[in-house]
């Protein structure tokens, strides 16, 4: 099964986040599972500013953070380049959950594309996208639910 992953579970696998220990049990237990995880290629400028963020507010020390960066991007999760196709359904996605911005609609094309479930931290987003009644979208809090 494939599996997309938003940006910031992959943070939580470096930054002391407050959903840290669920993203890494999931982002484990999935890799366990030989689930295939993959994100839009704007997953990884999303991972250079929180790791920046993460610098500029003393989270994490700046000699610390290239390492981070790199590890991170080998952390299991695959960047899938962006399609004109892509770009058409994140603008789709973006309308039907009621979005003026279309980053996390991204996420929502490429999971639908690949008819994957979607999991992130951004619990407002799993609200409105579940609200929209897009099942296959799940917030990270719920994850331990899932897998009873």
């Amino acid at each position: 099964m494939t599996i997309v992953i938003d940006a910031n579970l992959v943070v939580a696998l470096a930054l002391p986040l407050p959903y840290a220990d669920l993203a890494t049990a999931a982002i484990s237990h999935w890799i366990a599972q030989g689930e295939q995880l993959i994100a839009p290629m704007l997953m990884e400028y999303e991972l250079v500013t929180a790791i920046r963020r993460g610098v500029a507010s003393g989270q994490l020390r700046e000699q610390r953070a290239l390492p981070i960066l790199y590890e991170l991007r080998e952390s299991g999760v695959q960047s899938i380049a962006p399609t004109a196709e892509l770009h058409e359904q994140a603008l789709y996605w973006a309308g039907r959950i009621g979005q003026s911005k279309a980053y996390d609609a991204q996420y929502l094309a490429l999971a639908a594309r690949e008819d994957a479930h979607f999991w992130t931290a951004d619990r407002r987003l799993a609200a409105a996208a579940q609200a929209a009644g897009l099942e296959w979208v799940h917030w990270i809090g719920d994850w331990n639910d899932a897998t009873a």
